[in-house]
């Protein structure tokens, strides 16, 4: 047994020696791994960052949505992404409303993301539609007139029909209508509609009513039954199948009254109507009620045949209205916007709307 304090042999040293050697790489092998694996985390944070910092996404100028826009793609709004690609979005957005939406980009590269969040706008730009039938419209002094018959249709692109208020002061989707119209009065006169959806958007469209002097009458000699005209012939003979006019004219009843229109596609009015049935016939006639007058052949009322064209007026003696006989005190004519086409007996437009002035034979 070694004594204490005993000196150590020489091999001992050496053994010693070599132990704080092993023992010193060792250290300093697991320094140097520790550092490298340090080193490398650093560097893959570093890494992942500059991978974050990178991913982005550049969205084009004007970030606005069109209120209503059916499946809209919030893709579109995105002008270039940088650094990435886009994983997932924000795909639904409620468009039935106006006003600022949140959208969700997630942007990916490597195992790293990003989320970007803008606010894009739900805008209504769109104006209301205004149709009318005529630009102009020509009218005799005293006539009546309602300037509601020129206007064919108000809408809104997602509102539907405007309502019409006489008051412009509203804040509802509605339509105005103002003139200075004075029927008994010539002269221009302007039709001023203005139509306003319930987001604001306004529109106006104007047409014109030119209120002419009275004509002189061209009709004279009143005989017993109505008829105004003083060259009746009632051996006239029609030069086309009278039954095919009256099937023709009743295969359109229902068709919608539309201020100077004269076919089914964009209604009839009263001349209108005649009009287009005796041309489908192959027969031309007047296309106003004044010209009407003079077509075909006078003939009495009491000689009345389906087929005939009956001319109407509201003052005695100035042609306004024009009506096709059908038979058993019948009628089939363009009424007026309320009712468009119908069948009508002649007798009760007699009592209420006014006096027969000449009936034509074509």
């Amino acid at each position: 047994m070694k004594k204490l304090n005993e000196p150590l042999s020489y091999e001992s040293a050496i053994y010693n020696k070599k132990k704080i050697k092993i023992k010193f790489i060792i250290a300093m092998l697991l320094i140097t791994i520790c550092s490298s694996i340090t080193t490398y985390n650093i560097c893959a944070i570093k890494h992942r960052e500059e991978i974050f910092n990178s991913l982005d996404i550049t969205f084009k100028e004007v970030k606005a949505i069109e209120y209503g826009t059916a499946n809209y793609d919030p893709i579109d709004l995105v002008e270039e992404v940088t650094g990435g690609e886009i994983v997932s979005y924000t795909e639904s957005i409620d468009t039935s409303s106006t006003g600022e939406k949140e959208l969700i980009y997630v942007v990916k590269e490597e195992d790293v993301s990003k989320v970007i969040k803008i606010n894009a706008v739900v805008v209504d730009t769109t104006k209301p539609d205004i149709t009318i039938g005529e630009e102009n419209i020509s009218i005799e002094e005293g006539n009546d007139y309602n300037t509601m018959d020129n206007i064919v249709s108000v809408v809104d692109n997602l509102d539907g029909d405007l309502e019409y208020l006489s008051d412009d002061n509203n804040d509802t989707a509605h339509y105005s209508v103002t003139t200075d119209l004075d029927v008994n009065k010539t002269g221009t006169y302007n039709v001023n509609i203005k139509a306003i959806d319930k987001n604001g958007n306004e529109n106006e469209k104007t047409f014109s009513v030119n209120v002419v002097a009275k004509e002189k009458p061209v009709i004279e000699n009143k005989e017993n039954d109505g008829n105004y005209n003083n060259s009746e012939k009632s051996n006239a003979v029609a030069s086309v199948d009278t039954s095919s006019v009256v099937s023709l004219a009743m295969s359109y009843q229902g068709y919608r009254y539309t201020p100077g229109g004269a076919s089914p596609e964009t209604g009839f009015d009263c001349s209108g109507f005649v009009y287009y049935i005796y041309g489908t016939m192959g027969k031309q006639v007047g296309r106003s009620t004044s010209d009407l007058i003079f077509s075909g052949t006078s003939v009495s009322k009491s000689n009345m045949q389906p087929g005939d064209i009956i001319i109407w007026s509201s003052n005695g003696y100035t042609p306004t209205h024009a009506s096709l006989y059908i038979g058993n005190g019948n009628m089939i004519h363009a009424a007026n916007s309320n009712d468009g086409v119908i069948v009508s007996s002649v007798e009760h437009w007699e009592k209420y709307a006014g006096s027969i002035i000449s009936i034509r034979r074509v």
